[in-house]
């Protein structure tokens, strides 16, 4: 029995070559979502180093706040000349080694002052606050600070914080 010969054309290479070439394409868009993804994830790591630094120097201006013996102390900050790093060398091998810094904050220079009074409140919450003839009065400050991550990205936070002295009659 002798087998008949068709006429090929190269019809399943054309396919072959048209489905690798389809692969192909998609691989390479794969190839580039993923690259996109993991630029992306940089971009919102930055970013985060950078908000959890500012948010470390919130916490440590409201310590300051607290320790105030008066409301009309003035409160020392980190500067930008001077900030505060914050982190251990270990965490940060890697950035550490292409130039960057630990994560800092510091008092936010669009300011004059980082952390300044804003002004005495009115307790108003349906009880007397006082103790030994003195009235409690809350004191406002506004605290301004910058996070600066390990590659340079910087948040600004603003933050308010009261604390409440007991002044005498004469004094609010």
């Amino acid at each position: 029995m002798q087998r008949e010969r068709r006429q090929e054309r190269g019809v399943v290479m054309f396919i072959t070559i048209l489905l690798l070439a389809m692969m192909g394409g998609l691989g390479l868009a794969a190839l580039e979502s993923a690259g996109r993804d993991r630029d992306t994830a940089g971009y919102y790591n930055r970013e985060t180093a950078a908000f959890y630094a500012a948010d470390a120097g919130i916490s440590h201006a409201r310590a300051l706040v607290k320790k105030a013996s008066s409301p009309d102390d003035t409160i020392v900050f980190p500067t930008s000349g001077a900030p505060q790093k914050i982190g251990d060398t270990s965490l940060y091998a890697k950035s550490l080694v292409g130039g960057g810094t630990l994560p800092s904050y510091y008092g936010d220079p669009a300011v004059a002052t980082p952390i300044v009074r804003d002004g005495n409140g009115v307790y108003t919450e349906g009880m007397s606050m006082q103790s030994k003839g003195a009235k409690a009065v809350p004191a406002y400050w506004k605290i301004n600070v910058v996070g600066r991550g390990t590659d340079g990205a910087t948040v600004r936070l603003e933050a308010k914080e009261a604390k409440f002295f007991y002044l005498n009659a004469g004094s609010y």
